[in-house]
């Protein structure tokens, strides 16, 4: 018994120090080096505020996601690994902490337009504030089915353009006409107030949305062709 009560002792000792050939092979182990935009960092970066730091995916004909990349590819919603974001940011007037709607290890799906693209580590990453995120996907799966949006947004299967009228009077459409409708098939949590509160979102997935022309961010997934827009954004629903 003392014996084993002396393992017991020691065996957390034995473990923090390791073997010698362990603790050797640890010393002489070459330490991380990070870099920014080629330039040599002491340490990882640290987003701050509301900031996320995502690494994009490789551009292609497809991301290593599955999705579709037009020939604009900068222009376009893209997705993304978020590796470190920021604690969140104070709102001015109410000292309220505001915490960012993504963590680390999330597959993002970011904005048009949004961010600042950094080469880090020799990859491409970016810098975006969470409003310029438009969802993440559950399981790391890129499906309509796992996208969930951030904040008040909605994902919405846009409705095919109809060729004629319900009396059979054919209508002139062209290819470059934009959807303005469809079916709601995932809702964020809600928009976030000045006082850190959310105010829950009033649609729900299956309704079915009348948007601006203008509204949101196009994006292709299987199953269809998809917008995210804010509820802000809907003029009506049914």
């Amino acid at each position: 018994m003392a014996g084993v009560a002396l393992a017991c002792v020691l065996g957390p000792v034995a473990y923090s120090l390791g073997s010698p050939t362990a603790a050797s092979a640890r010393r002489g182990a070459p330490a991380m080096q990070y870099s920014l935009n080629n330039y040599p960092l002491p340490g990882p970066l640290s987003p701050v505020y509301n900031q996320a730091l995502v690494k994009l995916s490789r551009s292609d004909e497809t991301t290593t996601g599955g999705l579709f990349l037009a020939a604009e590819e900068k222009e376009k919603p893209r997705e993304g690994v978020v590796v470190e974001a920021g604690p969140g940011r104070v709102h001015p007037d109410t000292g309220a902490t505001l915490p960012t709607a993504v963590k680390s290890g999330d597959l993002v799906l970011l904005g048009e337009f949004a961010g600042e693209k950094v080469d880090y580590n020799g990859a491409s990453h970016q810098f975006v504030s969470d409003d310029g995120i438009l969802g993440t996907f559950k399981g790391g799966v890129v499906q309509a089915d796992t996208f969930c949006p951030l904040r008040d947004r909605l994902l919405v299967r846009l409705a095919e353009a109809q060729s004629e009228t319900s009396s059979g009077i054919a209508l002139a459409t062209g290819d470059d006409e934009a959807a303005t409708q469809g079916e709601v098939v995932a809702a964020g949590p809600g928009r976030m107030t000045s006082a850190g509160e959310v105010v829950p979102v009033g649609i729900s997935a299956g309704e079915h949305v009348l948007f601006g022309k203008y509204a949101g961010a196009d994006v292709s997934l299987p199953g269809g062709k998809f917008k995210v827009v804010h509820a802000s954004d809907c003029l009506a629903k049914w």
